[in-house]
C-alpha cells in the first residue's frame, strides 16, 4: 500500500510542477518552501517507490511529510488570515496540489501504511525549517530578496517582530512534526521477529507492503507494534522450504550474511549449499547483542523452534563434515543467550491430520460429506500450499515436517531451554456437540479451510508410524488441530494461568483462541482485529 500511494504522490507532483512553472511560483523557483517541501516529497516518494522502505527513505519521508504539514499550517492559518482570500493561494497552478492535496495523501500515507523514522530524527525537520527562516531573514535584510511571506519581510516589520515569528514559527514547527511523525520510544529492550508460516511472507517480499502477512486486510501488525514502542520485523523464509532450510535463512537474515543450509544438509538434500546473501542488508541490526522474541505462525513455529536448537547447540552432523574455517557460526552453536522467549500460534507442533488422514487405508475422506459449496473453495489450499518439485529430496519441504510421525522425530531433535520462555497459542473454529460430536463452525472459518475441516473433525486412525489419533484431535482450525498446536509432546508443559508468575524451561499452553488458521493474521474474510492481541503478547513478553 505505501508503494502505491507514493507512486500516486509522485504523479501528483510532476503534474504540480509541470503547472507551476507557467505561475508566479514556478518563476520565482525554490525560495518558496512548499516548493522545497514538495520536492523533497517527490523525491523521497520516489525513492520509496524504488527501493522500498529503507532507513534513510523513511528519514527523507518524515522530512518531507513534516515540510508538508507545515506548508498547510502557514497557508491556512498564516496567508489566509494575512491575505483574506483562498482562491490565489489554492487555486492557481499547482497550488492545490502542492498546499492540500498532496499533503493530505502524504500524511495519511505515512501514518497508516509506512515505516517510521525513529525518535531522534524528530528534531531534523524543525532544525532545517529554521535554517531556511535564518536564510531568508537574512536575504530579505540584505534586501536580495523579498518575502516570499510577510513574516520573512524584516525591513518592513522589524528585527523584533521578525525574531518573535522565528520563535513562534519553530515551536509550531516542532509540534507539528511531531505530530506527522509521532512514533512512540521503545518501551522495552525486546526486539520482536516474526516468522510465517507455510505459503507466507515477509518483509523481504513485495506483496507484505500491499497485503502484510502478519495483519492481513487489517493493516500491518509489525507496523503496529512498532508505533506502540516494540521494535518488530518480519522474516521471509522458504514459503514451503523445510524446517531446516527455513531456520538456516532466518540466521542469515538476522545476521546479515550469506545464507549456508550446510554441506551435509546440503548434499543429502540435493540443492546448492549457499543462497540468498543478506549481507548489508540484514532485518535488523545487532541480533546477537539483542534480546530477542521469536514469534512463529503455523509452519513458523517449527522454524523458530529449529532455529533455536541450532544456535545454541550447532549441528553435529555439520561439524563432522565441515572444515572450521568454513564451518557457519550457525552450527558452531554455543549461541543464543539472548533468545528470552519463543511463541508458536496455531503451530503444528505434533504434525496435523489435514496430511495423514488422506494416507491412512483405514480411513476414505470421500465418504465424509461436504457441502457442495466448499467443496468448490478448497482447492484454493491445496494450490496455495503446493511445493513445486525443484530436485531437492522429498523430505526436504514443509510439507514432509508437518506428517505427525515426522514432526514428533523433529521435536525429539529439538531442545527445551532452561533460560527460554515458551508460549504456544492453539486456535479452534469447531463446534463441540453435546454428543461428543466435532464440527467446523462456518460462521468463523473461511470457505477454503471447511472441507477440510470437516474431514479433520471426523477422523480418527493411525499413522504409518504406528501413532493412535482418537479423538481429542477432531477439534481444528481447519489446517491444524487444536491438540498439536499445544506443548510438543513429552516436552515440560504447564497450563497459563494469568498472574501467576512465569517460568522459563517449560511450555505454557495459552487459552485456546476462538478462530480459523488465518485468525491470527487477522482473517480473510472473516476479518478479526487482531491488533490488540499482539499488543498484549508484546507487552506481556516485555515484563519477563
Amino acid at each position: 500500500m505505501a508503494r502505491i500511494l507514493n507512486l500516486l504522490i509522485v504523479i501528483l507532483e510532476l503534474a504540480a510542477f509541470a503547472r507551476a512553472r507557467k505561475d508566479a511560483d514556478g518563476k520565482r523557483g525554490f525560495t518558496h518552501y512548499d516548493m522545497i517541501a514538495n520536492l523533497l516529497t517527490c523525491v523521497s516518494s520516489l525513492l520509496l517507490v524504488i527501493l522500498g522502505q529503507k532507513a534513510f527513505v523513511e528519514v527523507l519521508r518524515l522530512l518531507s511529510v513534516s515540510g508538508l504539514v507545515i506548508t498547510c499550517f502557514v497557508t491556512w492559518l498564516l496567508l489566509i488570515v494575512k491575505s483574506g482570500t483562498a482562491k490565489e493561494l489554492f487555486t492557481s497552478g499547482g497550488r492545490l496540489l502542492h498546499r492540500l492535496v498532496i499533503p493530505v495523501i502524504s500524511v495519511l500515507s505515512y501514518r497508516l501504511a509506512e515505516d517510521k523514522a525513529p525518535f531522534p530524527w524528530m528534531l531534523l525537520p524543525a532544525t532545517l525549517t529554521v535554517a531556511y527562516g535564518c536564510v531568508m531573514l537574512f536575504l530579505n535584510a540584505t534586501g536580495k530578496t523579498d518575502g516570499p511571506h510577510p513574516f520573512f519581510r524584516v525591513k518592513k516589520i522589524g528585527t523584533k517582530a521578525a525574531a518573535l515569528w522565528m520563535m513562534v514559527l519553530m515551536a509550531v514547527v516542532n509540534v507539528l512534526s511531531g505530530m506527522a511523525g509521532y512514533k512512540k520510544t521503545p518501551v522495552t529492550d525486546v526486539k520482536y521477529v516474526f516468522v510465517h508460516g507455510l505459503s507466507g511472507w515477509g518483509s523481504y517480499d513485495l506483496q507484505n507492503e500491499f497485503f502484510p502477512y502478519w495483519g492481513l486486510s487489517g493493516g500491518s501488525v509489525v507496523r503496529y507494534l512498532n508505533d506502540h514502542g516494540y521494535e518488530s520485523y518480519a522474516a521471509s523464509v522458504d514459503p514451503t522450504g523445510s524446517a531446516w532450510d527455513r531456520a538456516c535463512e532466518l540466521y542469515a537474515q538476522l545476521t546479515g550474511t550469506r545464507v549456508d543450509y550446510g554441506e551435509a544438509h546440503s548434499r543429502a538434500a540435493g540443492h546448492e549449499r549457499f543462497g540468498r546473501d543478506f549481507t548489508g542488508n540484514a532485518l535488523m541490526e545487532g541480533f546477537e547483542t539483542s534480546k530477542v522474541a521469536l514469534i512463529g505462525h503455523s509452519f513458523g513455529g517449527a522454524t523458530i523452534r529449529l532455529f533455536s536448537e541450532v544456535l545454541k547447540n550447532g549441528s553435529e552432523e555439520e561439524r563432522a563434515v565441515t572444515k572450521e574455517d568454513e564451518l557457519s557460526p550457525f552450527f558452531k552453536g554455543g549461541n543464543g543467550d539472548n533468545i528470552l522467549a519463543v511463541v508458536t500460534l496455531a503451530a503444528p507442533t505434533n504434525g496435523t491430520t489435514a496430511y495423514d488422514m488422506y494416507e491412512d487405508p483405514g480411513f476414505d475422506p470421500s465418504a465424509v460429506k461436504v457441502s457442495e459449496k466448499y467443496e468448490k473453495n478448497s482447492g484454493a489450499v491445496s494450490r496455495a500450499t503446493k511445493a513445486e518439485p525443484d530436485g531437492r529430496a522429498s523430505w526436504d519441504y514443509a510439507a514432509f515436517d508437518m506428517h505427525i510421525d515426522n514432526a514428533l522425530a523433529l521435536n525429539k531433535r529439538i531442545t527445551t531451554f532452561d533460560d527460554v520462555y515458551y508460549f504456544a497459542y492453539p486456535c479452534s473454529s469447531s463446534i463441540m456437540g453435546a454428543d461428543g460430536s466435532v464440527t467446523p463452525d462456518p460462521a468463523i472459518t473461511e470457505n477454503i479451510f471447511m472441507k477440510g475441516a470437516v474431514r479433520m473433525s471426523h477422523y480418527t486412525g493411525r499413522t504409518r508410524g504406528g501413532f493412535v489419533i482418537d479423538e481429542s484431535w477432531r477439534s481444528n482450525d481447519g489446517l491444524v488441530n487444536e491438540i498439536s498446536a499445544g506443548a510438543p509432546f513429552g516436552a515440560p508443559e504447564k497450563k497459563y494461568v494469568g498472574g501467576e508468575k512465569l517460568m522459563p524451561g517449560f511450555w505454557y499452553v495459552m487459552p485456546t483462541f476462538r478462530g480459523d488458521h488465518m485468525s491470527l493474521q487477522g482473517g480473510l474474510t472473516k476479518r478479526i482485529n487482531i491488533k490488540p492481541f499482539y499488543l498484549e503478547l508484546a507487552n506481556m513478553i516485555s515484563e519477563l
